[in-house]
């Protein structure tokens, strides 16, 4: 699951795309999101987001397990960059051409629900077992399930272990704190590169705030809070350690959404917080060793935010029964333990995740303290997970992170405060939401 900054539609555009699509395309079996053959097999489209090649291999390899399960249920797989996928989405519902699988992140799916199909009555009463309860929870909204869940994560702090052993610098432990995080990023700040990277990615940063003071973005039904003095006080701190502590790196434009996490695979950085979903791809794209610890305990302990991804049904589908198998399939056993053998998820099924840790162990086979990484690593996935809260935004949160990395960046850099930025940033939240 990656999670990068992409386009936005409020909720008032999401009703005004289900009335479009009512009155679209959608009419007929062959433009309601798949097709019929005359022998009565039937063909659904399925939307995904993939950042390459070896992704989208994955995708239809998923697809080819519905077919073997259900002969007469095929799969097309229609890909995108996860940055242009949801606006993608928006323009497909707009001309009544939704595919009938819907791949949809935890955070986005209170601005889509109105798009897609309640699964409740579609599951029964075994659908969601064998999943992380955290991960079902997750993908829920208005006490329904609107998709079944592909993985789990929680975010974690990555770290430079030959920085650490080459400044003399203890490496974190489970009970870190805060101020152990600022004493090592002072003092990893050396020879032209910075003890920790900031970002202003959504999870990345708002996780940092919540473990500071337990500062939230928005209230519990999804009222925005970006201006509170709680969340005002996490900012300030946050920003400080480049402006005051000068011990972080700041993005070198809006554009960079995933600076942090490039700054440290680069070796530019010696930590960074970056989501569980990376944890092959980290540890084996550096020319380093690699350390993974808890995000460090602020004032309630150690806090980070859950989040995932899953596999859902659009609303003006014509083949809801032959979806909801397909989903079973996609989510089923054997698809977690296929995602999880290639390191492509933490897999949100339970009896799927030690693939997923034989896997990191296989990927570290050559390194030395390559079964300690792992073991440590493996152990702040499942207390972050243990422990984590599922981030709870607003329905229009596309345009909120897109509006992070704008504004943000200026508290980075000194330039405002981070309550000037706070305050904009939920000014232009409330007039685009208004306007749309």
């Amino acid at each position: 699951m990656r999670l990068r900054a992409a386009h936005w539609v409020s909720i008032g555009t999401a009703s005004a795309l289900v009335a479009l699509a009512g009155c679209g395309g959608g009419s007929s079996g062959d433009s309601a999101g798949g097709s019929k053959s005359s022998d009565g097999s039937v063909t659904l489209s399925w939307q995904m987001w993939a950042s390459g090649a070896e992704e989208e291999k994955q995708l239809k390899h998923l697809a080819g397990l519905v077919t073997e399960k259900h002969p007469k249920i095929k799969v097309d797989v229609d890909t995108a960059p996860f940055k242009d996928y949801f606006t993608k989405m928006q323009t497909q519902a707009a001309g009544g051409e939704q595919p009938c699988i819907v791949s949809m992140q935890s955070l986005r799916l209170p601005g889509f629900a109105e798009l897609m199909e309640p699964l409740d009555e579609h599951l029964g009463k075994t659908g969601a077992d064998g999943f992380e309860p955290a991960a079902t929870e997750a993908l829920q909204y208005d006490g329904k399930t609107y998709a079944l869940p592909m993985d789990l994560a929680a975010m974690v702090v990555y770290y430079n272990k030959d920085a650490f052993a080459k400044a003399g610098v203890d490496e974190p432990g489970g009970d870190w704190t805060l101020a152990d995080f600022e004493k090592a990023a002072e003092s990893l700040t050396r020879d032209g590169k910075k003890g920790f990277g900031l970002s202003f990615s959504d999870l990345h940063s708002l996780t940092m705030a919540l473990t500071y003071n337990g500062a939230r973005p928005a209230t519990a039904d999804g009222k925005p809070q970006l201006d509170d003095p709680k969340l005002v006080e996490a900012y300030d701190w946050y920003a400080g350690l480049a402006t005051k502590a000068k011990s972080a790196s700041v993005p070198a434009s809006s554009s960079d959404g995933g600076w942090a996490e490039t700054q440290f695979v680069n070796g530019n950085t010696a930590m960074a917080v970056d989501g569980t979903w990376n944890l092959g791809s980290h540890t084996g794209e550096a020319k380093f060793k690699v350390g993974v610890a808890p995000i460090p305990a602020g004032p309630d302990g150690s806090r980070t935010y859950v989040a995932n991804s899953g596999f859902g049904m659009s609303k003006s589908c014509a083949y809801k029964e032959e979806t909801a198998k397909a989903l079973a399939v996609l989510t089923g056993p054997e698809a977690q333990q296929y995602l999880a053998e290639q390191g492509r998820v933490f897999p949100a099924r339970t009896d799927a995740q030690p693939a997923y840790e034989k896997f990191l162990t296989d990927q570290n086979s050559g390194n030395p303290d390559g079964a300690a990484t792992v073991k440590l690593g493996m152990k702040a996935v499942k207390d972050g997970l243990a422990g984590g809260e599922p981030f709870v935004g607003t329905e229009d949160w596309d345009q909120v992170n897109t509006l992070f990395s704008q504004y943000l960046l200026e508290a980075y850099t000194g330039s405002k405060s981070a309550k000037e930025a706070l305050t904009t940033i939920q000014q232009k939240s409330a007039q685009q939401k208004s306007a749309g």
